[in-house]
Order: structure tokens, then sequence, then C-alpha cells
């Protein structure tokens, strides 16, 4: 065992320690507290009624009372939670096992009680000749004050039971959503793979007949690009580092295609490549530029990539010498930049900013601009 979980093996133990001590600690404050109110009530109530039996006496019943409540208590959480009454359906059989077991517990409690106070209190020795007439004079009274506390204790543990249930739905209902997040990430991110590799084996079956030795390139250079994305399959955020990385290894591909007529053009701030992006989202976006800007013309074309980072925001452009948009709606778009879109709205929501616009030197600039997440950021559950 390694020292750091020697470290978190001994942090667990020692806060799992303090919690039980910290709820000992208010389980008998709470009793106590309720102790001293009714050892008030029970002072002010006797000297209204010109019996001196002293604050000592007041203390004393009412302590033992409500400590022996605090014990009972526990009998009767357990009791709740072995048949607990429900809201949604209710539990009738439960409820009505309820009533005679408030009555049960009450009447324990006020018969130990009283014989408690038969054994301790010399006032009751002096008044009643037996502890049957002390349990015949108070035991109706008491029984009854019983009977409420009893109920009050059901009704606590029901909460209680009530709201543990309701956060452990929160949490199933939380780890529920973001294993759905995952599954419609992972779901995305899966269509780029055969929308990417149709386009390439594409391009090699072109080049197979025609130009053998660069169709061999592409597929050598296929075979890496794949292996890449692989050893990532399961991540759905990567640094821009890696993510760089891959896009230089679908170029490569790109510039076996199209030879001379492809320039690529990299600007990236140092500081942004430790930035953590969605993974594979740049290269939909630059095979977007390189089939609407390169394929289409004879003539040389440029692809740049640009990286920076600007108000805790990581702002990416892709830009290309292409026709532009020429006045089409950003809405007729193909399955690789739909899936951005789908994709950033599933991570960032709408702390992301996706925009398509005409440059004026002709062209069409690609702009992401992203929540700048390091590696101590805090990532939303399912990336």
């Amino acid at each position: 065992m390694c020292v750091n979980e020697k470290l978190t093996n001994s942090s667990m133990t020692e806060f799992k320690s303090t919690s039980k001590w910290l709820s000992v600690t208010l389980f008998v404050g709470v009793w106590t507290f309720v102790a001293l109110v009714f050892a008030a009530l029970t002072y002010a109530s006797e000297m209204g009624e010109g019996r001196q039996l002293g604050l000592g006496f007041a203390l004393r019943m009412n302590f033992a009372r409500f400590y022996l409540w605090g014990g009972l208590s526990l009998l009767i959480f357990r009791f709740s939670y072995r048949f607990p009454v429900g809201f949604r359906p209710l539990r009738l059989r439960n409820l009505l096992l309820h009533i005679p077991a408030i009555f049960l517990f009450s009447s324990i409690h006020q018969g130990i009680h009283l014989a408690m106070g038969w054994f301790t209190v010399p006032y009751f020795k002096q008044r009643f000749a037996s502890f049957a007439e002390l349990f015949q004079a108070y035991f109706a009274g008491g029984l009854y004050i019983g009977l409420i506390v009893a109920s009050l204790i059901v009704i606590t543990a029901h909460a209680f039971l009530y709201y543990r249930s309701y956060l452990a739905g929160e949490v199933k209902r939380s780890a529920l959503e973001a294993q759905l997040a995952q599954s419609q990430l992972q779901a995305l991110k899966m269509q780029l793979h055969p929308h990417f590799l149709f386009n390439t084996l594409h391009s090699i079956s072109s080049l197979v007949l025609e130009d053998p030795p660069r169709a061999n390139s592409m597929i050598a250079r296929l075979g890496d690009f794949l292996r890449l994305t692989l050893d990532h399959s399961e991540q759905q955020m990567v640094m821009l580092k890696q993510e760089i990385e891959f896009l230089r290894c679908y170029l490569e591909i790109e510039q076996v295609r199209f030879e001379d007529r492809l320039t690529v053009d990299f600007k990236i701030e140092p500081t942004t490549l430790s930035a953590h992006v969605p993974h594979l989202i740049l290269q939909p976006l630059v095979e977007n530029a390189i089939q609407h800007a390169i394929a289409p013309h004879a003539a040389p074309g440029c692809i740049k990539i640009e990286a920076k980072r600007s108000d805790g925001l990581l702002h990416l452009e892709i830009k290309d010498s292409g026709p532009g948009l020429n006045g089409a709606s950003l809405n007729v778009q193909g399955v690789g930049l739909k899936n951005v879109q789908n994709r950033l709205k599933q991570i960032y929501g709408d702390q992301f900013r996706f925009d398509m616009v005409d440059r004026p030197e002709g062209g069409l600039t690609v702009v992401l601009d992203l929540p700048f997440w390091s590696e101590s950021s805090e990532h939303p559950v399912g990336c």
C-alpha cells in the first residue's frame, strides 16, 4: 500500500470517527435541551401550586424522563425503518402497526419512569403507601404525555426516512443523468469515426490505381491516426496539445492526397496547450474547410488554425481560403458540423460560442470560444 493510500484510509477513518461522535453529541444535546425546558416548566408549575419540591426534583424527574425517551427513541426509529408508513403509496398495514406500538412504547416508558421515581425520590414514598398507589395516581397522566412524545418521535423518524429516501433518489437521478449525458456524448463522438473513415477511404480508393505509393502512404498515416484516437477513445476531454497532435496526423493524410494544393499554418499560443477541449472537436471543422476550400479547386489553398487565451476563454479559429458562405444559411451543415455543435452544447450548455463568418479577404472563419478548463478545473459530470 502506497503512502497516499495510507493517508486516504487514515483520513476516512478519522472522518467517520468524527462524524460518529458529532452525531452522538447532537443526539444527547437535543434530549438535554428538551429535559431542561421541561424541568423549568415543571419547577414553575410546582411553584405556582405552592409546592416546594425544589429545582433539583424537577431536574431529576425530567432528565430521567427524557433521557429514557432518548433511549427508547432509538428503538422507535428502528421500528419505523422496519415498518415505514410511506407516502406514495401509503402502507396502511404499517400505519396500523404503529398505533399499538406507540401505546406499547409509551406504557414501557411510563412504567420505568415511575419505578425510577419510586426508588430515587423520597417525596413519593412519603406521599404514597405503595408503588401501586403511585402507579395508579400518575400512570394515566404520564401515558397521555408519552403518547404525544412517542408520536412526535415517529413523525420525526418518518420525516428523516423520507428525507434520506429523497436524497438517495436525487443521487440516483444525478447518476442516471450523468450516464445518459456520457452515452449521448459517446454516441456523437462515435459518429465522427465512420464519417471521417468513409471520406478517407473514398480518397484512398481513388488513388489506388492512379498513384499506389500515395495510396499506401495515406493508409499508413490513417493507421497512425486511428491508433491515436483509439488510445483516447474513452476520453471526452483532452488537452489542446493532444488535440493538435491528432489534427496534425489527420492533416498529414490530407496533404498526401492534395500535395501542394494544401498549405497548413498553425498559430498556437503556448499558454493554450494545457487547456482541456472535447476530443476530436477540431478535426471535423478542418475537414469541412478542406472539403469546401481545397477539394473543389485546382488552385492552392490554405488552412490556418489559431488558438489563444482571452478573458478566461480559449479562443479557437479555423480559417480557409475558399469561397466562404456566400449568403448560405448556417443551418445548411453536414454531419460533422452538426455533431460539433451538439457535443459543445452537451458539454458546455450555453457557455460557448460557435460561429461561421466570411473573411473580408475571402474565405471562411470558424470561431470557437470555450471556457478555459485546465487540469485543476471542475469539469461537468460525464466529461
